[in-house]
């Protein structure tokens, strides 16, 4: 965006979008942006002027963590250059994790997104258009889904299938977030969910996920009347228990009627008494959809991925 201005009579175009948008990014926009970083790091020391032994190369990004296992790159060019490229893999093969800071349209180039899932970088979104959620770093999953941004079919599979490859890697902590991330995602490219909360809280209970229902269409949970739906993950090797159905049901049972169905994702599995226990509650205007490991598989790989969530709750309907 521009605008035109007269001096001494001579029409000159004055640049006045962000750097990223229109002006040459100098260093001292550079410096301004991790300077505002630095001023709202939420418990991460990150060290500047640093230099990292990639083996075959050597990098000083704009910091690095006092651990030495993250690095901040502050990206606000309309390319990312070559050697940064080479370098951010290099780095994550040696598990170190990037840190990202960009603007929001750099999530809209699939390649750039390519790239930095398959890093597992978390991301910086410089000019989020939430103000609470500026300066916050994230899974570059968890960033798609709070900006909204939509991709193809064959970018959501592809970036599913490099997030699947390593969904049982790490703490049993990164292994929650992990999943978490992958089913916001995956979520949020359904035209009629929408993510409003991860990790919501309060006062007796925490939830996941929560999607607000923001369409009109014929989807079956349209005919739930209620705008939410209940999200919990469970990426651990042994099956969903009775108590964790129990406690699902009681958070829709509390929920001032706002939402009616939940959906229960885990990996290992489900015992047969938490099958069970989601049975006796038929009779109730509440559902919750049990997704274990090959239906969240046929899910990510899905080609109309709508569908394919459509069929899942309407099997879990009519159990």
């Amino acid at each position: 965006m521009s605008r035109t201005a007269e001096v001494e009579g001579a029409l000159v175009e004055e640049i006045v979008d962000e750097p990223s948008q229109g002006k040459p990014v100098g260093v001292a926009d550079v410096e301004a942006a991790a300077a505002r970083i630095y001023a709202n790091t939420k418990g991460q020391d990150w060290v500047e002027d640093t230099e990292l032994d990639l083996g075959s190369k050597r990098w000083k990004p704009n910091a690095v963590s006092n651990d030495g296992t993250r690095l901040l790159y502050v990206f606000l060019q309309d390319e990312l250059p070559r050697y940064v490229r080479d370098r951010l893999g290099l780095a994550a093969e040696r598990g170190i994790r990037p840190t990202l800071a960009l603007n929001l349209a750099t999530l809209f180039k699939p390649e750039l997104v390519e790239l930095l899932v398959g890093v597992d970088a978390d991301v910086i979104v410089l000019d989020d258009y939430v103000t609470t959620r500026q300066l916050d770093a994230k899974s570059v999953l968890v960033a798609l889904a709070d900006v909204e941004v939509p991709v193809s079919p064959e970018l959501r599979r592809g970036v599913a299938k490099v997030v699947w490859s390593r969904i049982g890697d790490g703490t049993s902590q990164e292994k929650g977030r992990r999943l978490e991330a992958l089913l916001a995602f995956t979520f949020a490219q359904i035209r009629d969910l929408k993510v409003v909360e991860r990790n919501y809280r309060n006062e007796t209970e925490e939830i996941d996920l929560v999607l607000q229902i923001d369409n009109f269409s014929s989807r079956v949970w349209q005919k739930s009347g209620v705008p939410f739906i209940l999200v919990e993950a469970k990426n651990r090797s042994d099956k969903a228990s009775q108590p964790m159905v129990s406690t699902l049901i009681t958070k829709l049972q509390t929920k001032r009627g706002t939402a009616r169905i939940a959906v229960l994702v885990s990996l290992g599995g489900f015992t047969d008494d938490a099958r069970m226990q989601e049975l006796r509650f038929s009779t109730q205007d509440i559902c919750v959809v049990m997704i274990d490991r090959a239906q969240l598989e046929n899910l990510l790989s899905a080609d109309d991925v709508d569908a394919e969530f459509e069929t899942i709750v309407r099997q879990a309907m009519l159990r």
